[in-house]
């Protein structure tokens, strides 16, 4: 009987872990003018790695170029605007210097989109033509 129930709880576990993420059961998105850019990792920080390593911390006050320090007022801008449309965060903020999309695992048909502002990344749902700001992520560094 435990075998039965724990191979039901994998099934259902598996099945989970499936469907999200999963491009078949969802139409082909349209072709789109604009170009859906893949963002590329930070590099590690001091902060990011395991004591004893040869990364050594940069001196208080400089930022890399990799890790620009967040504006902590666009950030509350931003924070502000969850549950918002992104067109009322934009007028508080401003553009995103870049962003990404891909299929949605909240919304079947929609897409999660990633607005990179220097320091910090607002999170979106967009689903059809509306878009949803979701969270707000202040990046370490």
């Amino acid at each position: 009987m435990k075998k039965i129930v724990f191979c039901v709880i994998l099934v259902l576990v598996l099945v989970l872990l499936s469907a999200c993420g999963s491009e078949a059961s969802s139409p082909a998105p349209a072709p789109s003018a604009e170009v859906e850019a893949t963002p590329v990792p930070p590099a590690p920080s001091a902060s990011s790695v395991l004591p004893g390593s040869d990364i050594q911390a940069s001196p208080a006050g400089s930022a890399s170029p990799e890790s620009p320090v967040p504006d902590e007022a666009a950030a509350d801008a931003a924070r502000a605007c969850i549950g918002e449309d992104v067109a009322v965060l934009f007028e508080a903020i401003g553009e995103p210097k870049d962003s990404s999309y891909a299929p949605s695992c909240l919304k079947p048909g929609g897409e999660d989109g990633e607005l990179y502002y220097d320091g910090f990344t607002v999170a979106t749902i967009r689903e059809g033509d509306k878009e949803i700001v979701w969270d707000v992520n202040v990046n370490a560094g």
